[in-house]
């Protein structure tokens, strides 16, 4: 018995003993020896810190109310957000978003190839594009190479903010993939407040990884399964896919999407970066990662689960 099944046995003969419940698919996956998604990049990095946690706050992860992310507790405005009744059952409960996502690879390189002008290129094309070198150091930090090292640190990378060293995107494009779903101080002249639109996630990728150097797809399915976790899935998940990262307009890109997560269509969509001696736009921007499927769901907490089976 392999691993997966070992950790599969006990689930499924709980499954077997449960009345109604079958388990009818199952999808194999798990986080990369790398640490690196499909794309290449170092996952997992950003993130905030919810204030009351017993683990110390890394060096520029935002500390943010925990009643944004569990329910029964005080979030950034002061107040317990709506729940689930009674109070045993959604408290230290959270709503969840779960999302399986396909990725293009073969697209995404074949992209960078063909935007490419000089040796090297391509690597800087996709850094814009993220807002981070693929070994996970930031553009905002290591804006000319990469840095390994930088991005192995966990008290580093994440570790810069935008409005005062990189305010118009000279550095980390205000489009890019990490300043959409998280602007952190780059909105603070406006009525947004950043804080209030995060959220919790986690990933694990699936399928297997494209062999370096291929260019065209081998019809293999391969992507990342991720969760998103938060007190208000209207207010956190759905405004960051709907208006940060599918309408430019927040950031004075117009209708460009989110070059990455965006739901992108090679026909008229296009990446635009700061550039010197004047910017760069590259035109024929496909969809690299598309939804398979998905579900808004409720996570009780443990009291909760413990009072579910009290009913009998």
């Amino acid at each position: 018995m392999t691993s997966a099944e070992e950790a599969l046995a006990e689930p499924v003969a709980i499954a077997g003993e449960l009345r109604g419940l079958e388990i009818i698919d199952r999808l194999p996956v798990g986080v990369p020896v790398t640490g690196r998604e499909h794309f290449g990049f170092r996952d997992g990095i950003g993130g905030p810190y919810i204030i009351g946690s017993a683990e110390e706050p890394l060096p520029g992860h935002d500390p943010i109310m925990p009643g944004e992310f569990i329910l029964g507790y005080e979030d950034e405005a002061g107040k317990i957000p709506d729940m689930p009744s009674p109070d045993v059952l959604g408290r230290n409960g959270t709503f969840m978003a779960f999302r399986q996502l396909s990725c293009d690879v073969a697209a995404f390189r074949r992209f960078l190839k063909a935007h490419s002008r000089a040796p090297g290129e391509e690597e800087l094309i996709a850094a814009k594009m993220v807002g981070r070198w693929r070994s996970g150091a930031p553009l905002a930090l290591s804006p000319d190479a990469d840095d390994p090292e930088l991005g192995a640190d966990p008290r580093r990378n994440n570790n810069f903010a935008y409005y005062d060293q990189d305010l118009h995107g000279q550095r980390v494009p205000p489009g890019s993939h990490i300043r959409r779903i998280n602007p952190r101080d780059a909105l603070k002249d406006g009525v947004v407040d950043v804080k209030i639109h995060r959220l919790l996630r986690r990933g694990a990728a699936y399928g297997p990884v494209l062999p370096e150097g291929v260019l065209e797809d081998d019809g293999v399915e391969r992507g990342i399964i991720f969760i998103f976790m938060g007190a208000s899935l209207s207010r956190q998940f759905e405004f960051i896919q709907q208006v940060w990262i599918n309408d430019g307009g927040f950031v004075g890109m117009g209708t460009d999407k989110d070059p990455i997560s965006g739901n992108n269509d090679e026909s008229q969509s296009s990446f635009t970066f700061p550039a010197k001696p004047v910017r760069r736009r590259l035109k024929g921007l496909p969809a690299f990662v598309r939804v398979r499927g998905g579900e808004y769901l409720f996570l009780p907490g443990i009291s909760a689960l413990g009072w579910i089976c009290s009913l009998g």
